[in-house]
């Protein structure tokens, strides 16, 4: 295995957080005990309020250690430590700063205020690791052996995400402002609450901004299986629930066992789902990959000259990997801009069927292999002519 190298500027910074790490303990130490009288003084921290010295002080260490960790993480290149979601890393990162401050305020009470302190680091720890523990949980009551039917296997795959608790929040968060705009408005009209430019621009632009969103809120929260891109638009609840009946679903076997457990993919013998996401092992035709800082963009090309995309982990690195898995063969094709050739010829196969959803539904339903098989004929670049070994006599 090869030895990672570490550089003189994250030995620095590694250096630095841990300097970060004990300030902040020292000014907690400060703020606990109440001595150091200097640090217990009042000042004012931009617009944070009024707070004592040993808060400003923690608030700034933990700053800079949260910086200083991130950027050495980012020189070492630790993939597997990133998560899908920034969510955990955001409320880890700002935890410290918070539970400063509920400190201070909770202070005069005791140890009955480190007590609420302790509660609430554990509560927003809690809040971000959570949910992705519970997607792995989750993930894997698909490879038990007791039979599922399609419905259940959906329901338990759109839960890797939390897709119904999200669609409930962002709907319940939405109604929620309209609630405040609306009482907003009957306390102006009513002489309960200031009438003045500001509070009027306020409530105006909040309700603009409602009302804006309001499309975005309604196309995340009605689409329905949103674990299944593409196809979600195309086919109802129904039939993709009847397609999922009779699959089996098994862990992928990778090479290196060390980071078999850090990659949530799986395969039956019709899907394959790779960061939460269902791919049609039928449909597909092309895969192509985006490798980003924080995940990969997945980008699933279909026989109809659609893209399904999803956010994987970051350690996935192979494309030809994944391409045999869903494909079932290494060699790319010839895809580039033949979206618009594809959709066509994908239509010419079902001549009888009107829409997309019949032939969709059609393909999805029989044995696709005639027809996959004459798209890679189709599709397989020509191999390069070669070149002619020159005589002697044309050398010279």
């Amino acid at each position: 295995m090869e030895k990672r190298k570490i550089s003189g500027k994250t030995v620095l910074k590694l250096t630095g957080a841990l300097f970060a790490l004990a300030y902040f303990g020292v000014y907690l130490y400060a703020g606990i005990t109440g001595k150091f009288s200097d640090m217990n003084e009042t000042e004012h921290i931009l617009h944070f309020g009024d707070h004592k010295k040993w808060v400003a002080g923690g608030m700034t260490a933990a700053v800079i250690f949260g910086l200083c960790v991130s950027s050495a993480l980012n020189d070492l290149n630790l993939k597997r430590m990133h998560k899908a979601s920034f969510l955990p890393l955001f409320l880890t990162m700002i935890l410290p700063v918070i539970l400063l401050m509920l400190l201070e305020a909770y202070l005069d009470n005791g140890w009955l205020g480190i007590a609420i302190y302790a509660g609430i680091a554990a509560f927003l720890c809690a809040a971000a690791w959570i949910p992705p523990i519970l997607s792995k949980w989750i993930a894997r009551r698909l490879l038990r052996d007791e039979p599922m039917s399609g419905k259940q296997q959906l329901r338990v795959i759109e839960w890797i995400h939390f897709y119904p608790l999200k669609k409930l929040l962002i709907f319940g968060l939405w109604s929620f402002v309209i609630v405040l705009i609306l009482r907003g408005a009957w306390g102006m009209a009513a002489g309960k609450i200031e009438t003045d430019a500001g509070s009027v621009l306020f409530l105006l632009g909040t309700a603009i901004l409602d009302a804006a969103l309001f499309k975005k809120m309604k196309r995340y929260v009605s689409t329905p299986c949103r674990s299944i891109p593409v196809l979600n638009r195309i086919l109802s609840k129904n039939q993709l629930e009847q397609l999922l009946d009779g699959e089996r679903f098994e862990p992928i076997p990778f090479e290196d066992a060390a980071v078999k457990q850090d990659r949530d993919m799986y395969r039956s013998q019709s899907w394959m789902l790779i960061g939460g996401r269902l791919f049609s092992k039928k449909l597909a035709l092309g895969v192509t990959m985006d490798h980003q800082r924080n995940g990969t963009r997945l980008n699933v090309l279909y026989l109809n000259g659609m893209t399904a995309k999803a956010k994987v982990d970051p350690d996935i690195q192979s494309g030809a990997f994944v391409l045999k898995e869903l494909t079932g063969y290494e060699q790319p094709l010839k895809l580039r801009g033949k979206e618009e050739q594809l959709a066509q010829k994908f239509a010419s196969f079902f001549p009888n069927q009107a829409s997309e959803q019949e032939r969709i539904a059609a393909f999805l339903s029989q044995d696709a292999a005639q027809i996959r098989q004459d798209y890679i004929q189709a599709f397989t670049p020509a191999p390069e002519p070669r070149k002619k070994k020159k005589s002697r006599q044309e050398r010279k």
